[in-house]
């Protein structure tokens, strides 16, 4: 158990996951680009990879795998919550890639080694072709604030297309690729573990209304100006982006509807869990076959993930239900998840300025500045003085030089005379 739980820390960080998950949302800052390679499909999944390369080690401790089950869980709905309240595009991918995260060790934890495996394959390119279509968005409106947006589908149909082809994958919908990926995540869920479906289940919802609250923001309704750069030849004419940039969304976009089918039809023999046979010992081999796909909750996901796109389209859209009166109605829940539980803020003013400074970070600092810089410092010191004391040797005389040579040579002879007589 310890050793799983050791792997599964370092996973935690790694793959994002609560309470370790606040680097994410940060590392939005960089190039849309590098989000779409490392932060959706490579790096934060390495912690993914690892957990399952290393399932044999999960498998014999009940309470590893239950421990990867509920952070994977928790962190599913927790970072789906946010995702519905924050106004960044960016952001709002970043949570909903530590949502499909968790949703992955989730299924890990609840035995569904083949639905998390196959789930890390499809997110790979539909969250890739989203954060691509958020840098096209920001390309046309120079902000990635959705309410700066809004109308941009006229301006941008092959973003606008794309984007909604890798949202609706994300989704869930049949039969774009998450829909094969999630459902049987779903399947293990329910399997093991009525509580975890259940969450599972919410975060469908959950998910398909962020997901298309982001669509309606951006690229419906009327265009609210952005904040084009003031180079822009265009400013305050949105356009669609270069062929460099729709292009790779064409091709993302052509994965986000197959991909599915790589575990498809017979998911217990053939397909994903076919090749990952040989990566775990022969009982778990057999458990394998027991995942597959089911129609009842392939059903009930597809219904709950319409209501949640039905939600988004009332009051983001039909503008039905004001967004306004709903964050009033929600009042001090509104503003916790807003400010996402205060998790920037536990960190650094609790623990770090007011905790860990005044403790343990004095006494490393302490430690750093007048034991390791004091001995570094030190021994370039006594190395300075040494060199000023010989540097008078060193004078660039000829005469001198000379004389020294000669006064050595007679010592040496005298040395020499009196050793011989003894």
């Amino acid at each position: 158990m310890a050793a799983g739980l050791g792997i599964f820390l370092g996973c935690v960080g790694k793959s994002a996951q609560f309470p370790l998950h606040v680097w994410l949302p940060d590392a939005m800052e960089g190039p849309t680009p590098v989000s779409a390679l490392i932060h959706a499909a490579t790096m934060v999944a390495a912690g993914v990879y690892l957990v399952a390369r290393m399932y044999p080690v999960f498998q014999v401790s009940e309470e590893a795998l239950k421990t990867v089950a509920y952070i994977g869980g928790f962190t599913a709905i927790f970072a789906a919550s946010i995702g519905i309240v924050v106004t960044d595009i960016k952001r709002v991918l970043a949570y909903s890639t530590i949502s499909q995260l968790g949703y992955m060790m989730l299924a890990l934890g609840t035995g569904g080694y083949v639905a998390a495996i196959f789930h890390l394959f499809t997110h790979a390119f539909f969250k890739a072709l989203l954060f691509l279509g958020s840098g096209s968005v920001n390309h046309a409106s120079g902000t990635f604030d959705m309410r700066k947006m809004g109308g941009l589908r006229r301006y941008m149909p092959i973003t606008y297309l794309t984007f909604v082809i890798g949202s609706l994958s994300l989704a869930g919908i049949v039969p774009f690729a998450g829909f094969w990926s999630k459902d049987e995540i779903l399947g293990a869920a329910w399997a093991d573990n009525k509580l975890l479906f259940a969450v599972a289940m919410a975060v469908v919802f959950m998910t398909a209304f962020y997901t298309f609250r982001a669509i309606f923001l951006t690229f419906h309704g009327e265009y609210k100006g952005g904040e084009p750069p003031e180079h822009d030849a265009h400013a305050g004419q949105p356009h669609e982006s270069p062929l460099v940039m729709t292009l790779p969304l064409l091709v993302l976009a052509v994965p986000a509807v197959l991909a599915g089918f790589a575990n498809f039809p017979n998911h217990a023999t053939e397909g994903i869990a076919h090749l990952l046979e040989g990566a775990l010992p022969a009982p778990s081999a057999e458990a394998l076959h027991k995942e597959g796909f089911q129609w009842g909750i392939a059903i009930s996901s597809t219904v709950l993930a319409l209501a949640g796109i039905g939600l988004a389209y009332v009051v983001y859209q039909a503008k039905a239900i004001s967004a306004e009166s709903l964050r009033r109605a929600f009042g001090p829940v509104h503003t916790l998840v807003s400010r996402e539980y205060y998790m920037d803020e536990l960190y650094e003013d609790v623990i770090v300025r007011r905790g860990l400074y005044g403790t343990a970070c004095a006494a490393v600092q302490w430690f750093d500045t007048n034991i390791v810089d004091g001995a570094v410092n030190g021994a370039g010191a006594v190395t300075r003085r040494v060199g000023d004391g010989l540097r008078w040797v060193q004078s660039g005389s000829v005469q001198a030089y000379g004389s020294v040579g000669f006064a050595g040579l007679v010592l040496a002879a005298f040395l020499m005379l009196v050793l011989l007589e003894k």
